[in-house]
């Protein structure tokens, strides 16, 4: 097929992702039914409410047989996916939407909302929280999010397939390859390389502190100063509501700076590595990931402040901390393939060093650094920095794992996860085809 005919698919593959996409926004759902996970003073109450309770006349009860009363701290709402909350509902929103029977009474204090009946606890929902509920059962906004999400990877795929089919013969006619030999080849480079790529870490690192007097402390010191400010800053507002809060910012802030500080080196990487770049060949990945390797080391220092943390106040650990290395895995390679596009366009583009210092400021304040997103932001913005905001979502997925022993988000890591695989290509592509020119404009 001639590169026409390659052009003329990949408007075809541009037209089917654009109609999927709107065909996903226009299809008509099914109400569905909802699953409570109500956290309270006496352990974790499941409640399952019907499509067909919400809309019936009839007044939905939850019965706790087994107490003549309890405290309610927080409602977690989910839907079609067990492991994806879609709502976070607090105590204070709960007292709005839920009352006892005639029998018990509601009490505010200050960890929650206590419920009392006799001989046993009966709480109904009033008429403002059926309206609440049944609107969860009919919007299905991160339904269609993940079906976007699923419809884009099919679409990057196909593209990535076209784009190799088109390169895969040179001006001259000659085999110029594809990504079988991309692959092939970045595994060799990562052989020929890694020892390289370890000492050039192992360098930086002794360069940061040669001239230090506490030497390698400033690598525990900086995240729990910073963790130390932030907590100042919003505790008094986030405090009372989250558990552990100075954990529950620190924890967050040692996969924000790792993955800030990989994709603010890879925009000047090129420029600020002129002297290798212009005397002797290296693959420039091996550059980013030399960096990497350093800024996973200083993470790994910083987690021995986090364990103590965990210590000090009594987090238990248990088999839900799994997800703590799904989580860093999706962020490592997201920090990878993003930065290896950024590496490209760095040295073309000067003001991309503002562009992406702007943006990660943003990002950095719609991630939940310093709260929680499905409880903080206001409907539909938390759904979408959820499903959309990959960081957003590997913190809340590592956050839960590690301090409230919850497996979250599945469907949503699996995306991620697919989603930065096929960056990561894009990257090794973009960067394998321009790395010989990058010498000139350097």
């Amino acid at each position: 097929m001639n590169r026409m005919g390659h052009r003329r698919l990949k408007i075809l593959s541009i037209v089917l992702f654009l109609t999927g996409v709107i065909w996903i926004g226009s299809f008509t759902f099914p109400d569905s039914d909802l699953y409570l996970v109500i956290e309270t003073d006496r352990g974790i109450r499941q409640w399952e409410l019907s499509a067909g309770e919400l809309k019936s006349e009839e007044i939905p009860e939850l019965c706790m047989e087994d107490a003549d009363h309890i405290v309610i701290q927080k409602i977690k709402v989910y839907r079609t996916f067990r492991s994806v909350c879609i709502r976070s509902l607090s105590y204070t929103e709960l007292a709005a939407c839920m009352e006892p029977a005639e029998s018990g009474a509601l009490i505010w204090e200050e960890e929650g909302i206590r419920f009392t009946g006799e001989p046993y606890v009966k709480i109904i929902l009033n008429e403002k929280g059926r309206e609440l509920f049944a609107s969860l059962s009919q919007s299905f906004l991160m339904e269609r999010i993940c079906m976007a999400e699923g419809a884009l990877i099919l679409f990057l795929l196909m593209f990535v397939i076209l784009t190799a089919a088109e390169e895969k013969k040179d001006m001259a006619g000659r085999d110029n390859h594809g990504p079988i030999f991309e692959l092939r080849r970045f595994i060799k480079d990562i052989r020929k390389y890694y020892k390289y790529m370890i000492y050039a870490a192992r360098t930086d690192l002794k360069a940061e502190v040669a001239n230090s007097y506490l030497n390698r402390l400033w690598w525990l010191l900086e995240p729990f100063f910073n963790m130390l400010v932030y907590v100042i800053v919003f505790g008094g507002m986030m405090g009372r509501s989250i558990e552990n809060y100075a954990t529950f910012v620190f924890s967050a802030l040692l996969m924000w700076n790792f993955f800030s500080k990989t994709i603010n080196y890879s925009v000047k990487l090129v420029r600020n590595n002129k002297d290798i770049v212009t005397k002797v060949y290296v693959p420039k990945f091996v550059l980013l990931l030399s960096n990497m390797f350093l800024n996973i080391f200083k993470l790994l220092f910083s987690m021995i402040v986090l364990a103590g943390m965990l210590v000090i106040f009594r987090v238990s650990a248990g088999p839900e901390m799994i997800m703590v290395l799904f989580a860093y895995v999706i962020l490592l390679l997201l920090s990878f393939g993003l930065g290896m596009i950024f590496l490209h366009y760095g040295v073309y583009v000067d003001d991309l060093s503002y562009a992406v210092n702007i943006l990660l400021s943003m990002l950095m304040f719609l991630s939940g650094i310093f709260y929680e997103v499905m409880s903080t932001l206001t409907e539909p913005l938390n759904t979408i920095m959820l499903c959309l905001n990959p960081v957003a979502m590997a913190v809340d997925t590592m956050r839960q794992g590690l301090l409230y022993q919850e497996i979250v988000n599945v469907p949503l890591l699996v995306i991620w996860f697919l989603i930065s695989l096929l960056l990561c290509g894009i990257g090794v592509h973009i960067v394998y085809k321009n790395e010989n020119g990058y010498v000139k404009v350097v």
